[in-house]
């Protein structure tokens, strides 16, 4: 944050954060914010096709198994068998996409805050 401070005006950040993770001093401030959203499906497929290619990630034996747990926002923890799961709620998983937005959506009439999808960018 403090190096970010000593860029000039008019900085763009790019960030997978939720809006909770965020100083709270931000949706007070005369920042704008664009939120960028995938379709659920575009995201699922992109998604499966990271995840799996990720060395350092337990691969999904199929994608049944990796759709189960991207509706369920329950991820394997690292480390640990694949059929180890944690919650959304964990600090160790990426958490559930439509968690993810449903926590955007409660900002959507905010004066300084843009959704758009990607599809709407076509």
């Amino acid at each position: 944050l403090q190096r970010m401070k000593k860029l000039p005006s008019r900085r763009i950040m790019l960030t997978h954060l939720p809006p909770h993770l965020w100083p709270p001093s931000i949706l007070q401030s005369k920042a704008m914010i664009l939120v960028l959203v995938w379709n659920p499906k575009h995201a699922a497929v992109s998604y499966y096709q990271f995840y799996n290619n990720m060395p350092a990630l337990p691969p999904f034996a199929s994608w049944d198994e990796y759709f189960a747990a991207f509706m369920n926002g329950k991820w394997p923890v690292l480390g640990n068998t694949l059929h180890s799961y944690v919650s959304s709620s964990s600090p160790m998983a990426w958490g559930s996409y439509f968690d993810h937005l449903m926590e955007w959506n409660k900002y959507i009439d905010h004066e300084r805050i843009m959704m758009i999808s990607y599809e709407e960018l076509k």
